[in-house]
């Protein structure tokens, strides 16, 4: 007994003269998509966790959280999302959370309206700052919170189109405002996330190349696309490519064409010679194939949109995502 007490009260002296030293906590992040959680995996290294709203394999724009997602988002330090509307589901959920701001990674991107595949290249304002990618005044008008859902019919009558991560350029800034948030919240590391932010935009400068040389041998006349829906005008603006045609009307996978769309999408594809149409890997393909009925062209089911795959699939990361994109419309269009 006397011996265990004098190791006791060694302890406690040892202990009292070099306290142990304290423990840092990694950010607990909650991001919306996969896509921008695997973006701030690489801002935030070793000194975050990051769970992903939307799992991998998934519609966005389909999604519904559950009990135990407001409990995740309750707890976050930082929470991510994408805005302009993309999250639909973000307003019954954030009603669900006091005090929850979240970031908007997309702050600062000059922002495409639907329909519209030429950027506008005015800069944002303070107003836009607090919404969410607004365009200049007269671009992307009423475009929605990043918590409020498209109309009924699946538009975003001359709403911002939030599909911006098909351009890498637009993900470089996702990457700075993350840093942003990041050193807001832990602003002992503030130096590293810099640091990874800046290493992984020159990833992306590397991936803007590489995407360049695999749709290097697409001809100029078939440079159309034509998708399920619309989420790849970024892409087509910034690697020359037009966007001719949507099987579902404006930005949501929810829309339902009506027969007229349905005629006027077969009509495009006789008149402009399409050869392919390309549908996300998280959709139905049934109304492509009955366009493909029609028309003959080939239906492309294994692009991805608003979500990474799994770990084993083909684009278990941006950068895995964007390289498969491009070789999966290369091939399908001759390059």
């Amino acid at each position: 007994m006397k011996r265990l007490l004098m190791i006791l009260g060694l302890a406690l002296l040892v202990g009292g003269i070099f306290p142990a030293a304290a423990q840092s906590e990694p950010l607990r992040v909650v991001a919306t998509t996969t896509i921008i959680a695997d973006v701030a995996r690489q801002v935030g290294g070793d000194y975050v966790t990051v769970d992903a709203l939307v799992p991998p394999n998934s519609d966005v724009h389909a999604f519904q959280p559950t009990p135990a997602d407001v409990v995740k988002v309750a707890q976050a330090d930082v929470v991510l999302v994408n805005g302009a509307g993309l999250e639909a589901f973000l307003g019954g959920l954030l009603e669900n959370v006091a005090g929850v701001a979240p970031v908007v990674v997309s702050d600062g991107v000059n922002m495409l309206p639907f329909g519209d595949h030429e950027h506008d290249e005015a800069e944002t304002t303070e107003e836009e700052e607090h919404l969410g990618l607004l365009g200049d005044e007269g671009v992307c008008e009423d475009v929605h919170h990043a918590d409020e859902s498209p109309d009924a019919d699946g538009h975003d009558h001359g709403s911002c189109d939030p599909h911006v991560w098909t351009d890498p350029a637009n993900v470089m800034i996702w990457a700075e405002n993350i840093a942003v948030a990041f050193a807001a919240a832990d602003p002992a590391h503030a130096t590293e996330y810099e640091d990874n932010a800046v290493a992984y935009e020159a990833e992306l400068e590397t991936l803007d190349s590489d995407v360049r040389d695999i749709l290097a041998g697409v001809p100029q006349d078939r440079r159309v696309l034509v998708t399920n829906h619309e989420f790849m005008s970024y892409f087509a603006h910034t690697f020359g490519f037009e966007v001719v045609g949507v099987v579902l009307p404006g930005g949501s996978t929810l829309a339902e064409p009506t027969p007229q769309d349905l005629a006027a999408l077969i009509q495009t594809i006789q008149a402009e010679n399409i050869p392919a149409i390309f549908i996300e890997a998280s959709s139905s393909s049934t109304l492509a194939d009955v366009v493909a009925g029609e028309t003959g062209v080939a239906v492309v089911t294994s692009l991805y949109s608003g979500s990474l795959s799994d770990a084993d699939g083909p684009a278990s990361t941006y950068l895995d995502y964007m390289r498969y994109n491009a070789q999966t419309i290369a091939d399908a269009l001759g390059g």
